[in-house]
């Protein structure tokens, strides 16, 4: 991957001190799973091993899900389940990330992670521009990164159609870099940015993904980046992000009926962060959260631990939050898909 640690760093994303993460709470959560809002599955195809089986997983996304991952670094292995870097990488969390959680704590088999997620990145960076040109879109990490490193199986990722999970999580700077631009404009940029990611699905599906898993855009217009503008500028951000979610479901069950051979899970990590935000004891793992609206440019002195505020800073949530999300990811994953 072409990402560096100069380039995280220069972006923000990179948060360092891991040490807070010895305090977390890793209690289990016995609340709902979160995957659609009538918690329904489907029949899996023959594609789909069940979650106890999947061996290998990959991963694309952007600052929520990136660990900092080079295609060209030592890769997955069963003692090293995320290759490069150290674990837990370089998340925006200040600890792990979702990434993390679920392929080393909420796994239920043994799974080999490439995550090509990568900070800033939008769908397609035509499309939407990245607050820097050298960002790797979700189009950067399939076409120019997975295609011509793994498609072919090769000995360090020997993936298979019907062991394999690939996970998409974007969206997040797709409608923070346009939701101000009004409804209509956001409508016409929906429409090419959805059609840009059914074709990059169809691309995974050609060279042998069969089962697939969308996560939703979280509340973002909650964090506050977006809470120190005005109640209609948060009003706009709020409708792209139902917008979006509109569209991700629509464009899964339309490649479901295109692909009757494939498995598709949608998370609803709104709904999740959501619940987190208005009642974060709903959760034991985001029960020591504190503060849900703000965040603290000096945590040596904010009175409280990092870990208890929600935000870690404008825009992305402390790794409380992240180790919920990977246990809502994986209560989707082995109860089955959801879009038939």
């Amino acid at each position: 991957m072409s990402s560096t640690l100069s380039s995280i760093l220069a972006s923000a994303l990179l948060v360092s001190g891991f040490a807070e993460a010895a305090s977390l709470n890793s209690g289990r959560s016995s609340g709902p799973y979160f995957a659609r809002d009538n918690d329904s599955t489907c029949a899996a195809t023959s594609n789909w091993p069940g979650w106890s089986k999947v061996k290998y997983a990959f991963i694309f996304g952007d600052s929520y899900t990136q660990t900092g991952f080079e295609t060209t670094g030592t890769q997955p292995t069963p003692t090293n389940p995320l290759g490069n870097p150290t674990y837990p990488g370089y998340t925006s969390s200040n600890g792990p990330n979702w990434v993390d959680y679920l392929t080393v704590e909420y796994n239920a088999s043994k799974i080999l992670t490439y995550n090509l997620a990568y900070g800033g990145a939008t769908m397609n960076s035509t499309l939407v521009a990245p607050y820097e040109p050298t960002v790797s879109s979700i189009a950067d990490q399939v076409v120019n990164e997975w295609l011509p490193t793994y498609a072919s199986k090769p000995s360090t990722a020997p993936w298979s159609s019907d062991n394999t999970l690939f996970a998409i999580f974007d969206g997040i700077n797709d409608i923070g870099n346009s939701y101000y631009n009004g409804v209509a404009a956001t409508t016409t940029l929906n429409a090419q940015i959805f059609a840009n990611f059914h074709d990059l699905v169809n691309k995974l599906y050609n060279a042998g993904a069969r089962n697939f898993a969308f996560l939703n855009v979280p509340p973002v217009d909650r964090s506050p980046g977006t809470l120190v503008y005005n109640a209609d500028a948060q009003a706009m951000e709020k409708a792209d992000i139902a917008a979006w979610s509109t569209s991700l479901t629509n464009m899964t069950k339309t490649l479901k009926k295109e692909k009757p051979d494939a498995n598709f899970f949608y998370v609803d990590a709104n709904a999740l962060f959501t619940e987190v935000l208005d009642k974060p004891s709903s959760f034991p793992q985001t029960a020591l959260y504190k503060n849900t609206t703000g965040y603290c440019v000096d945590y040596e002195n904010c009175g409280i631990p990092v870990n208890e505020y929600f935000w870690l800073n404008t825009l992305h949530p402390t790794y409380p939050m992240h180790e919920v999300l990977a246990e809502g990811v994986a209560k989707v994953l082995k109860t089955g898909p959801n879009i038939c």
